[in-house]
């Protein structure tokens, strides 16, 4: 048992990361557990189990056949699932789109070259990123950024519009460096979906989505939810990643505890005193400990808001740990492709910084 911990702890880097921060920080200031975001916690929980009913539904399956039928090359593959991604999370947010849309891709990469189940994850993780910046609830930063600023609609949209139109320009060029390789994949037989487990995962779909809008009170709909799923099917939890969880967990105590250390507050007034210094420096920690808390931490000390929001949403481009959207992908890839998980950390993180330097050097002449 215990070598099977130790073995979990090494394999699990960003859990285990999260784990030693949370505990040392707490050696410093008493931890408060209210500081924990409940509502990312337990919507992120009910989309992993909708996710894997629908997989098991064996829609999955279906949306992969249609997308294949209508991908003649590897670079109209590439530009559809880049589409896809980053449409879905304008609406449903980067974490969501990409638990919704990577099982689907990875799914249909059985059949492809291991290069393009790379490339196509890496997109899909990026676009995903991308698409999200547009509206307050993409990502979990700019809905508390939002808030806590008390911006207007019309002061966020000036903030968000260029940066995803960049953005999406930037993704579509990306796409054309993929050869017009033809695919050639021995599709499996059509799975017939059942109407009525269509209808209930619609049902049930509609209804978390309306809810992480804020448009149906979260605890009855979140709670109705999840009592559905249990009598539809009781190993529902057995599709949920609770080291993922866990690892949410450790990081919101840990940037809760960072905010009330003196010798940290006394550091981060001082490097972040002006515009420049803040969308610079509000990227390079995103890279180490994720655009979400570095957004939460800086937000104490700065009145630039649209400085912290360009480098908080550019800075989910790079490392695997500058946004929780990123650690669940790559999770995910691990999960369903091991073999190549070294691999795709190289390009992943070659691509995101290219991409990251771009934006920078586009937007950062606002900041000079």
């Amino acid at each position: 048992m215990i070598k099977q911990i130790f073995t979990y702890l090494k394999t699990d880097v960003m859990f285990t990361a999260s784990m030693v921060l949370a505990l040392i920080t707490s050696l410093c200031v008493r931890p408060d557990f209210s500081a924990i975001n409940w509502h990312t916690i337990f919507s992120l929980m009910t989309m992993m189990i909708w996710v894997g009913l629908l997989e098991n539904a064996g829609i999955f399956h279906a949306i992969a056949v249609w997308l294949v039928n209508r991908s003649h090359h590897a670079r109209t593959l590439m530009t559809s699932v880049t589409v896809l991604s980053f449409f879905g999370a304008m609406f449903l947010s980067n974490d969501i789109a990409i638990l919704t849309i990577m099982p689907i891709y990875l799914r249909l990469a059985k059949e492809l070259s291991p290069r393009l189940k790379i490339v196509g994850s890496t997109l899909v993780i990026m676009a995903a990123n991308s698409g999200a910046i547009l509206f307050p609830f993409g990502k979990s930063q700019n809905l508390y950024m939002f808030g806590y600023y008390h911006s207007s609609v019309q002061e966020f949209f000036k903030w968000s519009l260029e940066l995803t139109i960049a953005s999406l320009v930037l993704m579509l060029i990306i796409t054309r460096f993929v050869r017009a390789t033809p695919l050639k994949i021995d599709l499996p037989q059509k799975v017939e979906v059942n109407n009525r487990r269509l209808s209930f995962l619609v049902i049930t779909g509609l209804i978390l989505v309306a809810t992480i809008f804020g448009w149906t009170p979260f605890n009855l709909a979140i709670g109705t939810v999840l009592i559905a799923f249990f009598l539809y099917n009781r190993k529902m939890f057995r599709m949920v990643d609770w080291g993922l969880l866990a690892t949410f967990l450790f990081f919101f105590i840990a940037t809760n505890n960072l905010s009330h250390i003196a010798m940290v507050q006394n550091v981060v007034d001082m490097l972040f005193d002006t515009q420049t210094h803040v969308f610079l420096g509000t990227f390079v920690l995103s890279q180490f400990i994720s655009n979400l808390p570095t957004t939460i931490l800086i937000s104490t000390f700065t009145t630039h808001a649209k400085a912290l929001f360009l480098a908080s949403n550019i800075g989910g481009y790079g490392t695997v740990v500058a946004s929780m959207a990123n650690l669940i992908g790559y999770r995910l890839f691990k999960q369903m492709e091991p073999r190549y998980s070294s691999a795709f950390m190289k390009l992943f993180m070659v691509v995101n910084f290219v991409f990251a330097g771009i934006l920078l050097l586009i937007f950062g002449i606002y900041m000079i």
